[in-house]
Order: structure tokens, then C-alpha cells, then sequence
């Protein structure tokens, strides 16, 4: 749970910028280039696109350290154990937003609004 609880701290300072606190790429930077028309500018992948779901938790870190097309490295910018911590957080979002009423637990059920 604490590495989880890091994950998501770090994702929020280093990826949600970008990639939005929910993983979907509509992040506040992302939304700033594209209202001022940046002609240059990328758009950041959404974490929950199949192939991205798909990746190896090894390459996800291997992301972060070592940044991807646009996308800067940030291995100097934090150990490696925050790395794997917001990689644990990124897994834990995608398995969020996937999320079918049948995995809830019956227990946690009675809690949720229809």
C-alpha cells in the first residue's frame, strides 16, 4: 500500500502533467499546447491504451529511466525505487479504469451507487 500511496505521489509530480492524473494523455500541459496551438508538440500517450496495458512492467521502468520518442528520462531525476513505485501505481490505474462491476468484491458492492 505505501508503495502504491508513493506511486501515485510521483506520478503526479512527474507523468500527470502530461498524461493527466487519471493516465488518459490530457494532462494540464498537454491542454496548454494545445490551446495555444503548439506546432510542435506531441500528444502524450494514454496509459490505457491496449499496448501500453500490455507492456512489461520492465519496460514501463525502462520508459521512465530512459524516456520514450518525446517524452524526457527521468532516471536522473529519481531513484530507482520511486521509478518502480510509480510503475506499481500505473498498473493499479490501469487495473481502476478497466475495472468491470464484476471484480468488485460482493462485500464492496453494497457500497456503490447505481
Amino acid at each position: 500500500e505505501a508503495t502504491i500511496k508513493r506511486g501515485e505521489e510521483r506520478f503526479g509530480i512527474y507523468c500527470a502533467p502530461c498524461h493527466g492524473l487519471a493516465g488518459y494523455g490530457d494532462g494540464l500541459v498537454h491542454r496548454r499546447a494545445e490551446k495555444i496551438g503548439s506546432p510542435n508538440w506531441v500528444a502524450p500517450s494514454s496509459l490505457h491504451q491496449d499496448y501500453i496495458r500490455a507492456q512489461p512492467v520492465g519496460q514501463l521502468y525502462h520508459t521512465i529511466k530512459w524516456g520514450i520518442r518525446n517524452m524526457p528520462a527521468y532516471g536522473h531525476a529519481m531513484p530507482p525505487e520511486d521509478r518502480w513505485a510509480i510503475v506499481t501505481y500505473i498498473k493499479a490505474l490501469q487495473l481502476s479504469q478497466g475495472a468491470e462491476l464484476d471484480d468488485v468484491p460482493a462485500s464492496a458492492k453494497v457500497k456503490l451507487k447505481n
